[in-house]
């Protein structure tokens, strides 16, 4: 199983933010509701706390159903805690009370609208929510003077902890930046410029990756050296630049034919490509080397008929090396370059 990228990670990690949140306030609903159960009965399933925590179980179900649309997911909620907020507040001025829950949620909610969708959209998303609550405020007053300073405090811990969330989650960014960058340019640096598959030394790591990956695991390793025929006489008779389309077009002829299946393929030198096949023996190797054979034989490339020679070597045991493995299908290919071109071995 492949590690998971950052990108992966950090929407994992939104995943869980979201479902601990939900879930967290879904308890919170129902053990209050234990300690000190509604007067209302039946009318106590519209007040604006169930209705919240209903939007809470709905948050969380979806987002583990949908991973992958975690941000959308809790963009829906955000709205709907929002109107849920916009009913409470009125309520809560006209007794005359302060709805220390509410602004304590609501507070949880900053943070986890951060982590979730970032500083840009995070911010946009709290300040709406903070506006919403001041306007609301101001249009169902006059506050009673001894819940303005309430308010005052709810509203300033909100502002405060935005702060510290919007710093943690612009230092992820900006780290998560740098890591891509980094990533795209060393992937870059790890391809071959013409052909875009793996260059020598990549080829190299690779081959010594799969090896050491298939003894820890028992499995069958092969790899295919193939080497287009008459290469020479391309440059010579059709220039440079058709040589280089040649070599480009073989070589996404290759990736295409054997990367679906986890196959790496890597140019060698020259005309002469790798190609590692993990979990597959020499058996099956060969008949891949064989629908590849057909394949380029086939069809031009690059608009010239062009064949290839093809070598096959299997791993023996924990005794073989990278260059014993590499020796053995580099002779084979050469066996199939002197029994005519064209052909497997």
């Amino acid at each position: 199983m492949r590690p998971l990228t950052l990108p992966e990670l950090l929407r994992r990690n939104r995943v869980m933010v979201v479902c601990s949140a939900s879930v967290a306030y879904v308890l919170y609903a129902v053990l209050t509701a234990m300690v000190d159960p509604p007067r209302e009965g039946l009318m106590a399933l519209s007040n604006p706390k169930n209705i919240a925590a209903f939007v809470a179980l709905l948050t969380a179900a979806t987002t583990l159903l949908r991973p992958q649309a975690v941000q959308g997911v809790y963009a829906v909620t955000s709205v709907g805690y929002l109107l849920v907020a916009m009913l409470e507040v009125p309520r809560a001025v006209a007794w005359g009370d302060m709805p220390m829950h509410l602004t304590l949620w609501l507070t949880l909610n900053v943070l986890v609208s951060y982590l979730v969708f970032g500083t840009r959209l995070g911010t946009a998303v709290n300040v709406v929510c903070a506006l919403s609550i001041v306007v609301s405020l101001l249009m169902n007053g006059p506050v009673e003077p001894s819940n303005v300073a309430d308010w005052i405090t709810a509203l300033i811990v909100m502002g405060g902890t935005g702060v510290i969330a919007f710093s943690v989650m612009r230092f992820i960014e900006q780290n998560l930046s740098v890591h891509l960058h980094t990533d795209a340019r060393l992937r870059a640096a790890r391809k071959d410029a013409l052909t875009e598959v793996l260059g020598r030394s990549a080829t190299e790591e690779e081959l010594q990756r799969s090896i050491q990956q298939a003894l820890n695991n028992r499995a069958p390793l092969s790899i295919i050296v193939t080497d287009i025929d008459h290469f020479k006489h391309v440059n010579d008779v059709h220039g440079h630049g058709t040589g280089d389309d040649v070599l480009r077009s073989f070589g996404k002829r290759l990736r295409r034919s054997v990367g679906g299946s986890g196959g790496q393929v890597g140019r060698w030198g020259g005309e002469e490509f790798l190609l590692i096949l993990p979990g597959l023996a020499r058996t099956d190797a060969l008949a891949v080397a064989e629908r590849l054979r057909a394949e380029v034989a086939g069809e031009p490339i690059a608009g010239l008929d062009i064949t290839a020679s093809f070598g096959v070597g299997s791993l023996r045991g924990a005794e073989d090396s990278a260059a014993d493995l590499f020796a053995r299908a580099d002779s084979a290919m050469y066996n199939a370059k002197r029994s005519g071109r064209n052909a497997v071995r």
